[in-house]
């Protein structure tokens, strides 16, 4: 039977997994696959395995027992390997680069921060600010909402001045949150979102990421606020883009 994969770490780490199950309808035991420093948590496969929230929770909470212990490198929902011959075998062919990466998220973190715009509060600044922008929409009103293209080309002019504030905010959060990070990464687009970003913080540089997160919220306009998720096993800082 295949194997679903949960996290890779090393052989010293002390896995206090007592009473976890896997992922799948029948809840299937954890099991240990060793090769040589390494060493994988991983469970039966499920047949026809799917994102299923029941599923994504019991992914979570392996890996979140396991990170609570010590340094893992958590993988993916959905990682499958053949058996447990080829568990060990990319155990021993990647050695050097789990044991490079586990070195370098060792005593960090990562934090995610997202931030949002109240779209309202967002459009009513941008006439404010935007003469060219207040004018024509004060036409349009005037004649009524005017022609369907005078329309659509306010509306792409709207678009493209409020997807500037988004970049702008964007860089904002990150330029002042990077320097408390040894990492950045910047996650997929999530709606309603202006940024997704996730930082690599080591534990003794957190007072000071908090701190300049604080004086963040109170830079930004006032349509504009950062959420802070975690701190979470750093699954944005274990793939291929993160060796970069």
């Amino acid at each position: 039977m295949s194997n679903y994969v949960y996290c890779v770490t090393r052989a010293s780490h002390p896995l206090p997994l007592e009473g976890a199950v896997g992922v799948g309808e029948h809840a299937p035991a954890l099991r240990l696959v060793r090769e040589q420093d390494l060493v994988a948590v991983v469970s039966d496969a499920p047949e026809n395995l799917r994102a299923k929230r029941r599923d994504l929770v019991k992914h979570d909470a392996v890996i979140g027992r396991a990170y609570a212990a010590g340094t893992v490198l958590p993988m993916r929902f959905g990682m499958i390997a053949p058996d447990d011959e080829a568990v060990r075998t990319e155990l021993r062919s990647g050695a050097r680069r789990y044991g490079e990466l586990l070195s370098r998220i060792d005593g960090h973190v990562e934090l995610n921060v997202k931030g949002v715009h109240a779209e309202e509060a967002l459009l009513r600044d941008v006439l404010l600010q935007n003469d060219q922008l207040r004018v024509r929409n004060q036409a349009l009103r005037a004649a009524g909402g005017g022609g369907h293209q005078d329309r659509v080309a306010f509306g792409e002019q709207v678009a493209a001045t409020v997807a500037e504030r988004n970049a702008r905010d964007a860089g904002q959060v990150i330029a002042r949150l990077q320097p408390h990070a040894a990492q950045v990464r910047r996650g997929p687009p999530v709606d309603g979102c202006f940024v997704n970003v996730s930082f690599l913080v080591a534990s003794g540089a957190r007072p000071d990421f908090d701190g300049a997160l604080s004086r963040l919220r109170g830079e930004l306009p006032g349509y504009a606020s950062v959420g802070l998720y975690g701190p979470l096993p750093p699954y944005s800082f274990v793939g291929n883009e993160a060796e970069k």
